[in-house]
């Protein structure tokens, strides 16, 4: 019996050692994964490496990321805003210096003042205003609130022109203008809160480039005050600026000096001659098509004399407003306005 039972035990103990002991660590998952910087797994991929296919969350739920992988594996596509190897995103597209914009502007205070050069700068486009290729700057602005907005280039070193485009270098221009006042532009938008417009200095013509000087201010438009200027002619009208607002100015003349504004409607196609002599100051007469527009004409002191003269050719039916100003702020007092048809 004894020797029997000695036999059944070695036997039993050959098998164990034939079949041989699990190695510790191992099971019937495979190898347990480590997280490499590119974010792969080793083993059961199921995402995070240890073989338990519990799909990369830990035991309080919260997705586990592997140290520099930004949350994805290195050799996956990044969906949600990661570059997928820890670095930060991009800039956000507004910003992006491949933009055709040379700078943007979206502050929320005005006046701005903005300072630049178009020297060594490309001729990327031409306002409808200007004259042929020149380099130019181009700002992307964005409104900061509902209203108007006026860009200004005075006091640049060349002879500028200053054009707005919708959107980012859209192919609609908003508006132009050369030479608001002697060789500085001006000209004012209206602009809903949040709007994208580029605004372009560019030079009038070929070889005009340098240091340029853009001023962004929101608009205060003009309300003028039109007196109508009688058909029957010859007229002469006598005024008085004393007492009256300066809101207005010219290339000539006209800037912190009180003016008078008129309204006149041609009675016959032709030519008609404005002037102001007779006056007792130093008289700026200019004129616009509306209030708030650009001077389409100026004139100070006709033959080295003291008092102004403008001739318009105008069609029947057409209105022009005519604006008795002074030459400088202490220029002001009783006047007179002469209106001739040719």
């Amino acid at each position: 019996m004894l020797i029997r039972w000695l036999a059944r035990f070695a036997l039993g103990l050959s098998l164990i050692v034939m079949s041989g002991c699990p190695e510790p660590g191992e099971d019937d998952g495979g190898e347990w994964g480590n997280w490499e910087e590119t974010g792969e797994t080793g083993g059961d991929g199921d995402g995070d490496g240890d073989g338990d296919g519990d799909g990369g969350f830990d035991e309080g739920g919260a997705n586990r990321e592997a140290p520099g992988s930004g949350g994805e594996t290195g050799n996956e596509d990044d969906d949600d805003g990661d570059n997928g190897d820890g670095e930060d995103d991009p800039p956000e597209p507004f910003d992006d210096p491949e933009r055709c914009w040379d700078e943007t502007w979206k502050g929320d205070t005005l006046p701005a003042l903005i300072l630049d050069n178009t020297i060594g700068r490309n001729d990327d486009s031409l306002g409808s205003c200007g004259l042929g290729a020149a380099p130019d700057y181009q700002l992307g602005f964005v409104a900061p609130w509902t209203g108007s907005f006026t860009f200004d280039t005075s006091d640049s070193s060349f002879d500028t022109v200053v054009y707005i485009n919708e959107d980012e270098c859209g192919e609609l221009e908003l508006a132009c203008n050369d030479d608001f006042i002697n060789l500085e532009s001006r000209l004012t938008v209206e602009l809903e809160q949040g709007e994208i417009v580029t605004v372009t200095v560019d030079g009038v013509g070929p070889f005009e480039e340098g240091p340029l000087k853009l001023t962004i201010t929101e608009a205060e438009p003009p309300v003028c005050d039109l007196a109508p200027l009688l058909p029957n002619l010859p007229l002469q009208l006598f005024g008085d600026t004393t007492e009256a607002p300066s809101q207005l100015a010219s290339g000539c003349g006209g800037q912190n000096a009180p003016e008078q504004v008129y309204t006149f409607i041609a009675p016959l196609p032709g030519s008609y001659r404005f002037d102001t002599n007779g006056s007792a100051f130093d008289t700026v007469l200019y004129t616009l098509d509306e209030c708030a527009g650009p001077p389409l004409s100026c004139n100070d002191d006709v033959n080295l004399e003291l008092h102004s003269e403008l001739i318009a050719d105008l069609f029947v039916g057409q209105e022009l407003l005519v604006v008795v100003d002074g030459h400088s702020a202490d220029d002001f007092g009783l006047f007179v306005l002469n209106v001739t048809k040719l």
